[in-house]
C-alpha cells in the first residue's frame, strides 16, 4: 500500500476519534447541567447567632449542607453558635449548596490571679497582665490590710472569665477612726481573744460550740459571722463557732486536720500560699517560704463548699 494511502487512513482514524470524544463529552456536560438544572432553588436562611445544631436543622429542611469552615473568639456570640455564613442570608441557591459557617468559641477566656494584698498600682498592673481589666474601686477602713493595699476582689483567685472582664476591687484607707468598729479576724485564733474583745467595746457575742474531728484543741474559733472588715454598731450581735473535742480523744488526736507534700520542684525554698474559698469567703490558712518536699500541717475549718487552692510563687499546682 502506497505510503500516501496509508497516512490518508491513519489521519481519518484519528479525526474519527477526536469526534468521539468530543461528542461523549458534550453528552456527559449536557447530562450534568440538565441535573443540576433541574435541583429546585430556595433562599439561603439567616442562621448567624443561631447554635450549630438548629443551624443545620434549619439548612437540612431546606435540601442545603452545612460545612465549618473556622472557628474563632467573639464575646457577642455564645460558644457554638454561628457567627458567619457564605453564601449569606437571602441569597438564592440550588438545593444541594454547602453553607460553609464561622462557629464561635465564645469569649476568650483567662484566669483571674489573686491581688489581695497587693499594692493598688501593682494589682492594677497584674490584672491587666492577665488580660482582665480594673472595674469599680471603692475604699474601706481595714484591720487586716494597711493604707493603699487591696482588701477584697469581685472574681476569686483562679476563676476563669471572658478576657477584659472587669474586676472590682476594694481598697483599704488603713485603721478605721475611734468611732468605727471593725470585726477583725478571729478564725483560727483562741475564744478568750473575742471575749477580751467584745468586753472592750461593748459587743454581744452569740458563741456556738461544734465536735471537731481530728482537731485536740478546745476553743479555738472555727466560724464566725460577719467576716472581718465589717463595720458593727454596738448593738450588734457577733456569732462565733468554736471548736470542741471529746475528753476520750483528747490525747490521741493531732492538732491538724489537713497534710500536705509539697512536690519537689527544686531544691530552693519556695513561698507556699494556702487558702480556703468557701461561701463565706476567702481565708489565708497559710502563707510563708516552705522548704521542698516539707510537710504542710493545718487545721482547715469547716465551711460551706469549701475548697483549698495551694499556690507555689504565686502560681496554681492544685486543689483540694
Amino acid at each position: 500500500m502506497p505510503k500516501i494511502k496509508r497516512k490518508k487512513i491513519f489521519l481519518k482514524r484519528i479525526t474519527i476519534t477526536i469526534l468521539s470524544i468530543i461528542l461523549v463529552y458534550a453528552i456527559i456536560y449536557q447530562s450534568i447541567g440538565l441535573v443540576v438544572h433541574s435541583k429546585k432553588e430556595v433562599i439561603v436562611p439567616n442562621i448567624e447567632n443561631k447554635p450549630v445544631a438548629e443551624a443545620l436543622s434549619i439548612v437540612s429542611d431546606l435540601g442545603l449542607g452545612l460545612k465549618k469552615i473556622g472557628e474563632t473568639y467573639n464575646p457577642n456570640f455564645p460558644a457554638g453558635s454561628v457567627v458567619l455564613q457564605q453564601p449569606p442570608a437571602g441569597m438564592t441557591v440550588r438545593k444541594g449548596k454547602i453553607i460553609g459557617v464561622i462557629i464561635s468559641l465564645g469569649g476568650e477566656k483567662v484566669f483571674v490571679p489573686n491581688v489581695i494584698g497587693e499594692d493598688r498600682r501593682k494589682a492594677e498592673v497584674l490584672l491587666r497582665q492577665y488580660g482582665v481589666l480594673v472595674g469599680t474601686i471603692t475604699e474601706c477602713y481595714s484591720l487586716k490590710y494597711q493604707r493603699n493595699k487591696v482588701v477584697s476582689q469581685s472574681y476569686l483567685e483562679g476563676s476563669i472569665v471572658d478576657k477584659n472582664t472587669l474586676v472590682d476591687l476594694k481598697i483599704s484607707l488603713g485603721l478605721p477612726p475611734q468611732d468605727i468598729i471593725l470585726m477583725p479576724d478571729f478564725v483560727n485564733k483562741n475564744i478568750s481573744e473575742v471575749k477580751l474583745w467584745a468586753e472592750n467595746y461593748g459587743i454581744k457575742l452569740n458563741i456556738n460550740y461544734k465536735l471537731v474531728e481530728h482537731f485536740s484543741q478546745e476553743g479555738i474559733v472555727i466560724e464566725q459571722k460577719p467576716s472581718y472588715d465589717t463595720i458593727l454598731n454596738p448593738e450588734d450581735e457577733v456569732e462565733i463557732t468554736v471548736s470542741k473535742i471529746n475528753d476520750k480523744e483528747e490525747k490521741s488526736i493531732n492538732s491538724y486536720n489537713f497534710e500536705y507534700e509539697l512536690p519537689f520542684v527544686g531544691k530552693s525554698q519556695k513561698n507556699v500560699k494556702i487558702i480556703q474559698i468557701s461561701d463565706e469567703g476567702e481565708y489565708v490558712l497559710y502563707n510563708k517560704i516552705t522548704n521542698p518536699k516539707e510537710k504542710i500541717l493545718l487545721y482547715v475549718p469547716p465551711r460551706k463548699n469549701s475548697k483549698l487552692r495551694i499556690f507555689l510563687d504565686g502560681v496554681l499546682i492544685d486543689e483540694k
